[in-house]
């Protein structure tokens, strides 16, 4: 079967530049809007931290809704997966996200074809949507931050509902910026936030639920600072090789300027590029690690290195 290239948007934390220089988000929206055609995009996906203070500042929240709505009427299904920064009180407190759920909750999602079901009815913290893309059946799962056990369970439950689907996976915080999945002992770890003690790390998550699946394909995350990107690729029970990234530009000159990744499916082997864009300049930008391309991987086609040849695969150096 002859496949188009296609593409999917991930966007990694937005807050600093949101809050410090919001007109940095206009070009970013406008640059995937105007590159949608050219570059076949299905979907745009979210990590977390899209503002910078909860609900202390709702014209932060009025600024982001504005840059999803071009998304929006572009015709790309999004999906975002709530950061710390985006719940109310920061996860001082507990895990309360109305300022979030009032702007990004499932009433923007429920009449979209692509809308796949909710963990927690009115809440989009933990959510899926699904779309077939040139012959490939895709599943987003948002994950809130920290994932509760409770939440895992209900993960399980929707993978394993939909093995005929390949999963990308999407939650604030998974992977740190040295390239291991975050562990305790690690600062910023979900557990450490008075408001999130039920948490599961990023070691929790893929050992407690991800590795379990064989549809799963990739995990994107953010979060960690003050790196920029990082990768791994680990066999989950099945022998499915599962990619990892992290990327994060929130502590470089103003913000990260809106930089995105762009991850491609390839056409004809099934493979996968990542590269990263700076929507201020409108450039593909090579710093090491920005680009990466990576074998088959998914149900179909049939991932074409063994459990072998993925042992030793590696990624060019990041941060």
């Amino acid at each position: 079967m002859n496949r188009k290239a296609f593409s999917i948007i991930i966007i990694p934390d937005t807050q600093t530049a949101l809050r410090h220089n919001p007109h940095l988000m206009e070009p970013m929206a406008q640059w995937i809007a105007d590159h949608a055609r050219e570059l076949n995009v299905k979907m745009v996906l979210q990590l977390g931290d899209i503002v910078d203070s909860g609900a202390n500042d709702e014209g932060q929240f009025v600024t982001a809704l504005a840059t999803m709505d071009r998304m929006a009427k572009a015709n790309l299904p999004f999906l975002i997966c709530p950061g710390n920064h985006d719940y109310d009180n920061l996860l001082s407190q507990d895990r309360s996200l109305r300022m979030f759920n009032q702007y990004f909750g499932p009433h923007i999602y429920r009449d979209q074809e692509w809308f796949g079901g909710l963990f927690e009815e009115g809440c989009a913290a933990n959510m899926y949507v699904k779309l077939e893309a040139e012959g490939r059946k895709l599943l987003a799962l948002a994950l809130e931050f920290g994932p509760r056990d409770g939440v895992l369970a209900w993960a399980d439950s929707v993978l394993e509902a939909h093995r005929d689907y390949e999963v990308i996976v999407i939650t604030h915080c998974f992977m740190h910026i040295r390239g291991e999945r975050t562990k305790s002992g690690d600062g910023l770890n979900p557990k450490n936030y008075a408001g999130s003690l039920d948490a599961n790390d990023g070691e929790d998550v893929w050992q407690k639920s991800l590795r379990k699946h064989p549809n799963v394909i990739t995990v994107f995350s953010g979060h960690h600072v003050p790196g920029n990107v990082s990768y791994r690729v680990d066999l989950g029970e099945h022998g499915n090789p599962v990619f990892q990234s992290f990327q994060n530009w929130q502590m470089t000159e103003n913000g990260g300027e809106g930089r995105f990744r762009v991850l491609t499916f390839l056409a004809d082997d099934g493979g996968l590029e990542l590269s990263v864009v700076n929507p201020q300049t409108g450039n593909y930008e090579e710093a090491p690690g920005y680009r990466v391309s990576l074998p088959s991987l998914g149900l179909k086609p049939e991932p074409q290195m063994s459990a072998a040849d993925w042992s030793g695969f590696r990624f060019p150096d990041g941060d």
